[in-house]
């Protein structure tokens, strides 16, 4: 019988849920609290960036940071995910792959996938839909199944 996994995710948490074959019970598999990208850029930063003089005249500024820290941490989480779906991939342990994320979360999401992952993806949704229910989920993506 076939394996669908959908993993359901915003910058902060994600839920796996796996349904065996297309009319299959949805059932909540594993879930992931990131609460790093939960928090202000002060409490993940250690010190304000670094201060620069002008090259001429008087001037001096604040450096910029190359990457946001919540991005970084963001982008982390996504790796992470990304990571156990593709072991899961790999092995064999799934046909179907739904991805469900918010907008920019899924973009992060899309960039860290290879190919073995991404051969499996059958459909995208690009929303927030963490807050909900398996039942919820599952008749959100009745159409899609």
């Amino acid at each position: 019988m076939e394996m669908i996994w959908v993993l359901v995710a915003d910058k902060s948490k994600a839920k796996l849920y796996k349904m065996k074959g297309r009319v299959g019970e949805l059932t909540l598999d594993q879930e992931w609290e990131h609460p790093e990208s939960r928090q202000h850029e002060h409490e993940l930063t250690s010190d304000l960036p670094g201060r620069a003089f002008d090259s001429v005249g008087d001037g001096r500024h604040a450096m910029s940071q190359e990457v946001d820290p919540k991005d970084h941490e963001a982008e982390l989480f996504a790796h992470e995910l990304i990571t156990e779906m593709e072991k899961g991939a790999t092995s064999g342990r799934f046909s179907r792959f739904y991805l469900i994320a918010s907008p920019q979360f899924l973009g992060l999401l899309r960039k860290k996938m290879g190919a073995s992952l991404r051969d499996l993806v059958v459909d995208e949704v690009a929303k927030n839909l963490t807050a909900m229910d398996a039942s919820e989920i599952r008749e959100y993506l009745s159409g899609a199944l």
